[in-house]
């Protein structure tokens, strides 16, 4: 999509609307908020004012009285809630929508085309995957342009996840394997993480000396394959001394094929979202 005569502010300047700040809307308003955005443009509608204002003392934003008082004027509308509450949420909201306005999706399951028919004609949707670790900087964001979004549109929501960790555009044909992928397998890493810190307790570890020792292993070989660029496979064998202690721990690895049960965990995690696509 080219440029249109529509004016864009800057992260600092935009106004955003964010109706469902919950588990995952939350971190999305810290993202933004690391990325330039002015706690008194980001205006938080949840199912209740009470919800409102304690997500909205938690982030340091602004709560609305209601969904009709967030997207006011927004340049930007955040739809954090259910993926089966998204269609009809836009349905609701379409005549107030200010023509300018972005629709930022966070479901998986809901296609730009949903979207884009459930609203009025030509009006701009991005949907987005991020992963809760973008709150921390961390985390991986996957976004998906709509047929209607200029290219300052989806700048602007580009440089909104800045901060994020890594955010990179994908087809909707993607998003299945970025689910399983980045989405959610950060619960895989964390299950993985709580197993290896209760194994390294049976072993006589005090439990919170454990855990700092297995985070920072964890922490440590991501760093080394980003900053360095070698192959996971070629830092596995750097580090491998023959008839070791390192060789028998990678061999009892593959004998209890936990390599297969990751790969099979991050296929039930594209397969359900297939599935929930085609519901």
């Amino acid at each position: 999509m080219t440029s249109s005569a529509t004016t864009v502010p800057a992260p600092s300047t935009a106004r955003i609307a964010v109706i469902g700040a919950g588990n995952m809307g939350g971190p999305v308003v810290r993202t933004f908020l690391a990325a330039g955005a002015r706690r008194e443009n980001v205006h938080v509608a949840n199912s209740t004012p009470e919800s409102s204002e304690r997500a909205a003392g938690e982030l340091g934003v602004t709560a609305a009285a209601s969904r009709s008082e967030a997207i006011a004027g927004a340049d930007l509308v955040v739809l954090g809630v259910k993926p089966y509450q998204v269609i009809d949420l836009l349905g609701e909201i379409a005549d107030e929508l200010p023509e300018q306005a972005v629709v930022l999706s966070l479901a998986a399951g809901v296609t730009l085309e949903a979207m884009e028919g459930a609203l009025p004609a030509g009006r701009p949707v991005v949907r987005s995957m991020p992963s809760t670790p973008i709150a921390v900087g961390e985390g991986a964001v996957g976004l998906m342009r709509g047929t209607s979004v200029t290219d300052e549109q989806y700048g602007l929501v580009e440089e909104l996840f800045s901060r994020a960790g890594v955010a990179v555009t994908i087809s909707e044909d993607q998003v299945h394997a970025f689910i399983g992928a980045a989405g959610s397998l950060v619960a895989v890493v964390y299950a993985l993480l709580e197993s290896m810190t209760d194994e390294a307790v049976r072993q006589g570890l005090k439990r919170d000396l454990a855990a700092q020792l297995v985070q920072q292993t964890v922490r440590g070989a991501a760093t080394v394959l980003t900053e360095t660029g070698v192959h996971a496979a070629v830092a596995k064998n750097a580090v491998t001394s023959p008839g070791g202690t390192t060789a028998e721990a990678l061999a009892e690895f593959e004998r209890q094929g936990v390599r297969g049960s990751i790969a099979s965990a991050m296929q039930a995690a594209a397969d359900r979202s297939r599935a929930m696509t085609a519901d």
